[in-house]
């Protein structure tokens, strides 16, 4: 059985092979590390509500962002809640910002006012390739336990990632 975890990093561990920075992983449990507030919340409220924390977010070639939503099974709701965010331009410029403030602290180049940003969504389960977002389809191979795996065991063995690009554009960025 897939979870949200096994999602998270196969996609991860993905991206790292294609060129990616990852600056931010925040599977299940950890406890938003990565957090883009919400700017309409009431002045003097200290909460997290409203406030998104993406799974993974890369950087690639100083300009290249991609967030991704991972969850084991596709639901139309978690897309849209990904899409919404980027139709808010305050948060846009709160992400770039943070995402800027992160790569600074790691010496890392970005460059936050030609940032393309990539929206990407990673579950297991039916596949579901979407037009206007990045798909990663992960399954599980057999004999696959996450609870225990020996040290000599690499995880990736038994995880199958398969990308279904939004347009050849973005296919060439992201593999490339």
């Amino acid at each position: 059985m897939i979870d949200e975890y096994d999602v998270t990093f196969a996609v991860k561990e993905w991206l790292i092979s294609k060129g990616w920075r990852i600056i931010a992983f925040n599977p299940p449990g950890a406890q938003g590390t990565f957090t883009i507030p919400n700017p309409r919340k009431a002045v003097g409220y200290k909460g997290q509500t409203g406030s998104l924390s993406p799974d993974i977010i890369g950087i690639k070639n100083s300009k290249y962002l991609i967030v991704v939503e991972s969850k084991p099974y596709y639901k139309k709701d978690d897309i849209q809640k990904l899409i919404s965010l980027f139709e808010d331009e305050e948060r846009v410029e709160l992400l770039k910002m943070i995402v800027d403030n992160v790569c600074k602290a790691n010496n890392i180049n970005f460059n936050k006012d030609e940032c393309v940003i990539i929206l990407a969504k990673a579950h297991g389960g039916k596949i579901h390739p979407e037009n206007n977002i990045e798909t990663f389809h992960i399954s599980i191979k057999e004999n696959w336990n996450a609870s225990y795996i020996k040290s000599s065991e690499n995880p990736l063995d038994y995880i199958k990632l398969t990308y279904y690009p939004s347009s050849k554009i973005k296919e060439s960025i992201i593999k490339n």
